[in-house]
């Protein structure tokens, strides 16, 4: 091998290492949202099993905690008491939901670790307005409504009122999320990271990641998810000239730490915990 024929290899070799590190930074920036909301799905739904079992506990009931859902022993228990109980976990929710929301609209937005008070606060509302829209079906708040006498008409308002609210929020939160992808991301991008890959990417895997789980709450897991069909419209429609640039950056040593500690989390009740009294 000549001289030049040497310099001609080693030349592109920066050259390459350029192209590879873009790639892995491109891969990184497109996935975060997806490995982000499945961070936050965990850090809302387990926290709002955990609600009903502490509160039950504090009740004088005894209960086992799963990852995602809690027994009870509440056989005993007053109308009130098991209202209370029922309610616990949405009410916990909302109010992860309304404080990531604020400290992002106040603190992150401008942040990297924004995108996490975001997913937080979507998957926050969604778990408080998801059994808002089910209460004549199902769920925590039916269950609260049948314990206090609550009429037929009474459960359709209120589950009409979350099949409004539900669509309006995460149709919202889909334009917010599309201001997290890169400006020289194409529309087709911008919709796919942000509202698609999280929505049917982000919900398989943690659903994957929450196995094993009983079969009465595995389709609504998914058909539950459907909502985000509304984000993806508020990501196609959003207009990009106008939003406020954000830190868009690829997966950082922080999201991996917390993505660790929210499956951690998860996984350490896939066998329960009993929660005696």
């Amino acid at each position: 091998m000549t001289a030049w024929n040497r310099m001609q290899i080693t030349s592109k070799v920066p050259g390459d290492r350029k192209t590879s590190e873009g790639t892995v930074r491109f891969i990184g920036v497109a996935v975060r949202p997806t490995l982000l909301f499945m961070a936050a799905f965990a850090l809302n739904v387990t926290p709002h099993e955990a609600a009903h079992a502490i509160t039950s506990h504090m009740l004088g009931f005894s209960s086992t905690l799963y990852q995602m859902w809690v027994n009870p022993d509440v056989a005993t228990a007053t109308s009130r008491q098991a209202i209370a109980i029922a309610i616990a976990g949405p009410v916990l929710s909302l109010a992860v939901g309304l404080i990531s929301w604020l400290l992002y609209r106040q603190r992150f937005s401008r942040r990297r670790s924004g995108l996490l008070f975001l997913m937080l606060a979507i998957n926050g509302f969604y778990l408080f307005l998801g059994p808002v829209a089910a209460a004549t079906l199902g769920g925590d708040f039916n269950v609260a409504l049948r314990f206090a006498g609550a009429s037929k008409l009474l459960m359709n308002v209120i589950s009409a009122s979350g099949l409004l609210m539900l669509p309006a929020m995460m149709y919202f939160m889909g334009k917010e999320l599309s201001s997290w992808a890169p400006t020289w991301f194409s529309r087709t991008k911008v919709v796919f990271c942000t509202t698609v890959g999280p929505w049917l990417i982000g919900t398989i895997l943690i659903t994957l990641i929450y196995l094993p789980l009983p079969s009465f709450l595995i389709a609504p897991n998914f058909l539950g998810s459907v909502f985000w069909i509304f984000a993806v419209i508020g990501a196609i429609v959003a207009d990009r000239t106008i939003l406020a640039p954000r830190p868009v950056c690829s997966l950082t040593r922080v999201d991996f730490m917390v993505t660790a500690a929210a499956f951690l989390m998860v996984r350490l009740l896939v066998h329960g915990v009993r929660l005696a009294h």
